[in-house]
């Protein structure tokens, strides 16, 4: 036979079912339906079920059929304990369950067993546990009764004053459970906002609900159970929304929950209860009645039964289910640690040290790791799509982008174009990056930064108000391509400044003698094919490093820099190709930022002969009257790291 009989001791699964078919047997139950074929397989199924209890081994099931069937007997208890249908439960653990409760409780058990093992042992490991409900209102009366029926011998409750509580029908709910299980019964705790620390003593898992937006006391509530040694979950009602979750082990950080409500209101500014206050002032949604209560409180329960019974073992608190309200839909969205809800981080200078030799992110690598950053909800990013965008010429993707701490006044879109729809989706996602870590400063870092001089790699402290709020901010595949990147735009930023002091026309451009990238090439004559005339000036001089001005009949659309000339002539012809979809399909969304326009005044002719310089060259240029210049990375946000830590602003710092 090949298997140790003794080793072997069969239970069929609680949620089999078998049916007779003209093949034999269909069995099926939540792992999916096989058919068994063979004329009197479903009778032979039938006669050894009852056996099938996990009291005997597979040994001693045999030895108690007649000896021409032993070898059926264990042929066909070994291929349903290979498709599934019966659990070797050999090594469960023992329990001291009565019959009675187990045979009350069965589905529950039947439950756990179909993820784990020892399913008693787990059941009445929970059924012990010690669970405080903390709330008001509907929610916690209907919490009590699901915790009730899951099966947990007592229940504390610490009701809140925000909204009325009926203790009466708690008590109806007590009765109704204990005609089954006569040991059931509930306790009251004082519920004192000040002294949260009394609802949590001695708890194993805390579940607080709330029917309005208590965000400070469900902010400190799952500090005050991982103090105490307990789990901790929650459900809060905002709107017309129900938030449940993340399941908070005792081992935990309890900052999650704070993590996750914060990133919501990154995407929703206009949450009540935003402002982290309690809002006992807020009417209670006119959807949360009747039966929708007891299925926010059958959530949380659920929740609660599957950290208990270690049915979610190693899952940490990294998601929330939301539950709407009125179309009853639920969706469960991922949320990444926020910088605020975490212990304040000094700013330190060894972590520049390690810049300079990490692996490079590029495009393909940037967008992969992206999608962990992306929820609808509570995601750093709500999503990446190209919405209704005309995609031609060329393609265009937008990146709605989360505001962190309220400096962007709002979550807010950035777009990416390309010649492929890849091509704009990765770059739509690098915008988003540098756009993000320009709004993401946590101001508990103090008021000295740290960069490293973009020429000598030698560490520097700049004034923290130089670089936040960053007006602008670069990256790269490796810190020294974003080096580069913020080097330019930091001399970029001058271009306004540098236009109003001008005095001369600037030099126009003739592209037919210019140097240009094949892409350069390819835009230029789509730009013809399109019948959108342009002129380029060149305002190079003006800056230090190749410049370019691109109008149109209708105005200025473009002004592009970089240490090439090549590479400046192509982002200009890119915006100006750009600029030119939007305004013919409509679709200002995505159009080039607006620039200064370029005064006629400096319109000069052709004639220009621009070149490429060096990184060095626009260093010495940003500091002729004196100072350095310093690339301090935008990464307040440690969870950015994981996505890139190559975003930065180059800042001049004199002294």
């Amino acid at each position: 036979m090949g298997v140790d009989v003794e080793r072997v001791r069969p239970r069929l699964r609680g949620d089999v079912y078998v049916m007779r078919v003209p093949e034999g047997a269909y069995i099926r139950s939540n792992l999916g339906g096989s058919i068994l074929k063979g004329a009197s397989t479903y009778e032979f199924i039938q006669r050894i079920a009852p056996m099938l209890d996990g009291n005997r081994t597979l040994g001693e099931l045999c030895a108690a059929v007649p000896e021409s069937s032993r070898t059926a007997v264990a042929k066909l208890i070994l291929l349903l304990l290979g498709k599934g249908y019966v659990k070797n439960v050999l090594d469960d653990r023992p329990h001291s369950l009565s019959v009675e409760l187990a045979t009350a409780y069965a589905a529950n058990i039947a439950f756990v067993e179909y993820f784990t093992d020892s399913p008693e042992l787990r059941f009445e490991t929970y059924r012990n546990s010690s669970v405080v409900l903390a709330g008001s209102g509907p929610l916690l009366q209907a919490l009590t009764n699901s915790q009730l029926r899951a099966g947990v011998r007592t229940v504390s409750l610490a009701p809140f004053a925000e909204s009325p509580f009926d203790r009466d029908r708690v008590a109806e709910h007590l009765a109704a459970s204990r005609a089954q299980d006569p040991e059931q019964q509930v306790g009251y705790l004082d519920a004192d906002t000040e002294r949260l620390d009394l609802v949590t003593a001695d708890a194993a898992m805390v579940l607080h609900v709330a029917d309005r937006p208590m965000i400070e006391r469900a902010r400190l509530l799952p500090a005050a159970a991982t103090a105490a040694g307990a789990a901790f979950a929650q459900a809060v009602v905002t709107g017309d929304e129900a938030w449940i979750g993340p399941v908070i082990g005792k081992t935990d950080d309890p900052t999650a929950w704070d993590s996750a409500w914060r990133r919501l209101c990154a995407l929703t500014s206009d949450l009540v209860g935003a402002d982290l206050r309690d809002h006992p002032e807020a009417a209670p949604s006119e959807f949360l009645r009747g039966p929708t209560v007891a299925l926010v409180a059958n959530q949380l329960c659920f929740a609660a039964f599957r950290h208990l019974t270690g049915i979610d073992e190693g899952t940490g608190p990294d998601h929330l289910v939301r539950f709407d309200l009125e179309t009853l839909e639920t969706a469960k969205h991922a949320f990444l640690p926020h910088p605020l809800a975490l212990p304040a981080v000094p700013d330190d200078p060894a972590r520049l040290a390690a810049l300079a030799a990490a692996a490079p992110v590029d495009d393909d690598e940037l967008a992969r790791r992206a999608v962990d950053f992306v929820d609808p909800r509570t995601g750093v990013f709500a999503e990446v799509s190209e919405r209704d965008y005309e995609q031609l010429p060329l393609f265009v993707s937008e990146v709605v982008v989360s505001d962190p701490v309220g400096l962007a006044g709002g979550p807010f879109p950035v777009h990416g174009c390309g010649e492929t729809v890849v091509e704009s989706r990765q770059r739509a996602v690098r915008h988003a990056l540098e756009r993000y870590a320009a709004v993401m400063v946590d101001f508990r870092k103090g008021d000295r930064l740290h960069g490293l001089d973009v020429l000598t790699g030698e560490p520097v402290a700049v004034e923290a108000a130089a670089v936040f709020p960053a007006r602008t901010a670069a990256s790269g595949t490796d810190w020294s391509d974003t080096v580069r990147a913020a080097v330019v735009a930091a001399a970029h930023d001058n271009l306004a400044a540098a236009l109003s002091s001008a005095t001369e026309p600037l030099p126009g451009l003739d592209l037919d003698g210019a140097e240009l990238t094949e892409r350069a090439t390819r835009y230029r004559k789509l730009l013809e094919i399109v019948d959108q005339s342009f002129v380029v000036h060149d305002l190079s001089e003006l800056l230090g490093l190749p410049t370019f001005a691109f109008t149109t009949p209708t105005g200025t659309v473009a002004y592009a820099s970089d240490l090439e000339v090549a590479v400046a002539l192509e982002q200009g012809l890119e915006r100006t190709l750009l600029a030119y979809q939007a305004r013919a399909t409509e679709q200002p969304g995505y159009a080039p930022a607006i620039v200064p326009e370029l005064p006629m005044h400096l319109r000069g002719t052709a004639g220009a002969r621009p070149r490429s310089v060096t990184l060095a060259d626009v260093v010495a240029r940003l500091t002729q009257e004196g100072g350095r210049v310093v690339a301090v990375p935008l990464d307040h946000d440690a969870s950015l790291a994981r996505l890139s830590p190559f975003v930065a602003r180059a800042v001049v710092v004199h002294g």
